[in-house]
Order: structure tokens, then sequence, then C-alpha cells
């Protein structure tokens, strides 16, 4: 009984000192218990300080920045620098119908008739432009009771000199070629194809910003017709009308 009894009385004591402090321990979080699920928190993004604004990059078109590391430049033709090949439209490329009077200086017994050009030009510099050119002439005539008749194709390449000035262009040239012929003099009649050259002058106004209406004046020299000894040296003047899309 004795011991019993000091068994029972030591109890008070060991609970006091084994009980657990209601204390909290420094950095761990206080835990309550519960008898309902916990909801789990969704994770946060990381918080990042803000930093300093970088410098935009900046795009140069054709000129090297000077001023920011950070630039950078993309190399583009430059319009200025050539400007008959940046502009569109009559002063880059154009196609030229010309028609009017051709009249042959060889051969007398033809009478005046008429010419009929298309041509193709390109300007490659804002004074030179290349143009190629072909054509349609056909005259006739009557001289001491012999008839003659002439049609022939020039077919033309030509450098051309041009000078703008505001909406007219003023404008020269020379070009090589060959003109196919056919003549009927009586009852003979010869064809093939002639060497030859033509120089010509002429101006245009831009009356738009893709038509050009002009006046041009040709001459066409060319080596001799065996059978007949004559050439097709010629004058033409002729109304122009150019456009480019």
């Amino acid at each position: 009984m004795i011991r019993y009894a000091s068994v029972l009385a030591s109890l008070p004591l060991f609970a006091c000192a084994s009980a657990p402090s209601s204390d909290l321990v420094a950095g761990q979080p206080l835990m309550l218990l519960s008898s309902e699920p916990v909801a789990e928190s969704a994770p946060t993004a990381p918080v990042v300080a803000p930093e300093a604004a970088l410098p935009s990059t900046t795009l140069v078109l054709g000129a090297l920045p000077v001023d920011s590391k950070t630039s950078f430049a993309v190399s583009t033709f430059n319009p200025a620098l050539y400007p008959a090949v940046a502009d569109e439209g009559l002063r880059h490329s154009r196609t030229t119908i010309k028609a009017g009077v051709y009249s042959s200086e060889d051969a007398d017994e033809l009478d005046d008739g008429f010419i009929i050009n298309v041509s193709w030009m390109r300007f490659f510099t804002s004074i030179f432009a290349l143009e190629f050119e072909a054509g349609y002439l056909d005259t006739d005539g009557s001289d001491g009771g012999v008839d003659s008749d002439l049609w022939g194709m020039p077919l033309m390449v030509n450098g051309r000199l041009n000078l703008p000035v505001w909406v007219l262009d003023l404008y020269g040239g020379v070009g090589v070629g060959t003109i196919y012929y056919n003549l009927d003099v009586d009852t003979e009649d010869d064809d093939g194809f002639l060497l030859g050259g033509n120089a010509f002058l002429g101006a245009t106004v831009n009356v738009a910003d893709s038509i050009a209406l002009g006046l041009e004046a040709k001459y066409y020299a060319t080596e001799d017709i065996d059978d007949f000894d004559v050439s097709l040296e010629s004058f033409a003047l002729m109304l122009t009308l150019g456009f480019s899309r």
C-alpha cells in the first residue's frame, strides 16, 4: 500500500515535468489541429525587383547610328543617291508609240509615206536610257512613168541622253540596227536586210504620272540596195505617246 501510494503521489509531478510548453519555437509556424482539410494555396510567382529600363533598339535605314551602342543599322537602297532608278513611272521605264510622216531622201520616185514605231526604254541614270525600237514604214510613188512601192521594218537599239526639266524631257540620241525592206520598181523587186543607223532629237511633256506626249524627228541612214543603187536614207517626223505601268 505504501508503495502504491508513493507512485500515485508522484504522478502529478511527472505530468507537470512532461507537459509540452505552449510557447512557440522560434522559426516554426503555429500548427492548429483541425478535423477539416486545409486547402493548398497556389504557388505564387517569384517577385522580381524591377530593373532599370533597357534602352530601346533603334532601326535606322540608310545610315549608321552614331550615339547609341544598342542601335543597329540595316543597309538599304538610298533613293536620294540614284534618283532616276528609284523613281517609278516615266523616268524609270516606258513604252512609246510613235507615228508620223516618212520621207525618202535618196529615192526621188518615192513620195512621202507613213511610219509607225514602238519602243521600250529603260533609264539607267537620270540622263541616260537604252531604247529598243521596232517599226513599220510604207511609201510609194511614180517618176517618169515608173511606179515604185516600198515597205520596210526598222529594228534599232538606241542610246538616249535625257535632260529632265520639270514636266519636260528634252532628249537626243543615236542607234544602230537593220532595216528589212521590200522594194518594187516597175516590174523588178528586191528585199532583204540593210545595215543602218539612226539619229534623233525630241521632246516630251509628262501630262500625268504615267503618260507623256511628244514630238520626235529621226534620220535614217543605210547601205545601198545593190540592184537599184539607192539606199533607205530618209527622214521621219513623229508624234509620240509614252506610258509606263
